[in-house]
């Protein structure tokens, strides 16, 4: 095929963008700005059926007006659309390279933790093993097509449910979901702020930090310095409960891209990324690396 006509035949198909690994970004709502300054958010009708619009506004605004986030101006939760600051000329959106230095994801770090002092007018239980029964129940009505072995995922998963309600935790207000997308890096002094409530809700500070490492550190060595820095000390049975929610997570995350994928079928990017989130899921959950965790949890 000649160059001229393959350039003739891009100009008149329609392309659907799609990205090129698996993520969430900007999958779940579309954005829009405006002449002054405003950026709105609207959130899909499938996006609704698994976050609570009333408690992630109400935390956004909370952490507009502590300056850990843009400002809010206005929001309908039943219409699941907000209106905030633009930040997009002073901001952008993070990536894994800007946190590829420790004290740079240490900051990040600190950043998070200091998200437990917000006291948004609206809040949840944000329990990652809830939420997941929640959304399997969803996706058994709506006859998804799911892996072969989410029986032993989901077994797994609660056999550390167990091992963490028998130890006992505290709940905490937290952003509940360390995807990078989720953070605004500022172009000139690199200060780091958080978007994007729609996981946030009363939950185990190990949950949050779980959502962290399994963005951030994928593997031990760099999980460590990255708890250390959360947490301000080393406790090995916290790491292991962290690590733990990380798999968690992963499959909360990977049942959520199966219910998008079927609630809004057309394109592979929600597919893609259960698909990636259940390959997380089975590594972390291996009995050879599972059984020691909860044993130390």
């Amino acid at each position: 095929m000649s160059a001229a006509m393959s350039m003739a035949m891009s100009a008149a198909l329609p392309v659907t963008p799609t990205l090129a690994s698996p993520s969430w970004w900007g999958a779940d709502s579309t954005r829009q700005r405006t002449p002054d300054g405003v950026f709105v958010k609207t959130m899909t009708s499938f996006s609704r059926g698994y976050a609570d619009p009333e408690t992630a506004f109400a935390a956004a605004t909370a952490a507009g007006e502590a300056g850990i986030g843009p400002r809010v101006f206005g929001a309908d939760p039943e219409a699941g659309v907000i209106a905030m600051e633009d930040l997009t000329d002073t901001h952008k959106t993070g990536t894994l390279y800007d946190f590829v230095d420790i004290e740079k994801a240490a900051a990040l770090a600190a950043r998070r933790r200091s998200v437990r002092a917000l006291r948004p007018a609206t809040t949840r239980r944000a329990i990652v093993f809830e939420d997941i029964r929640e959304i399997l129940e969803r996706l058994l009505s709506l006859g998804a097509e799911l892996p072969s072995d989410l029986p032993w995922m989901v077994r797994a998963v609660g056999d550390f449910e167990k091992r963490v309600d028998t130890s006992g935790y505290d709940l905490a207000f937290a952003h509940g979901d360390g995807n990078v997308s989720n953070t605004l890096v500022h172009r000139r002094t690199g200060e780091v702020g958080l978007i994007d409530w729609d996981s946030a809700g009363r939950m185990d500070p190990m949950q949050d930090l779980g959502t962290l490492l399994g963005e951030f550190a994928r593997f031990d060595l760099e999980g460590r310095a990255l708890f250390e820095a959360y947490w301000g000390r080393f406790d090995a049975s916290l790491y292991a409960r962290a690590r733990l929610y990380a798999a968690a997570d992963a499959l909360k995350w990977g049942l959520i891209g199966a219910y998008a994928d079927a609630a809004d079928p057309g394109t592979f990017e929600y597919s893609k990324f259960s698909d990636w989130q259940f390959t997380w899921v089975r590594q972390w959950l291996a009995p050879e690396c599972a059984d020691e965790l909860i044993r130390i949890v």
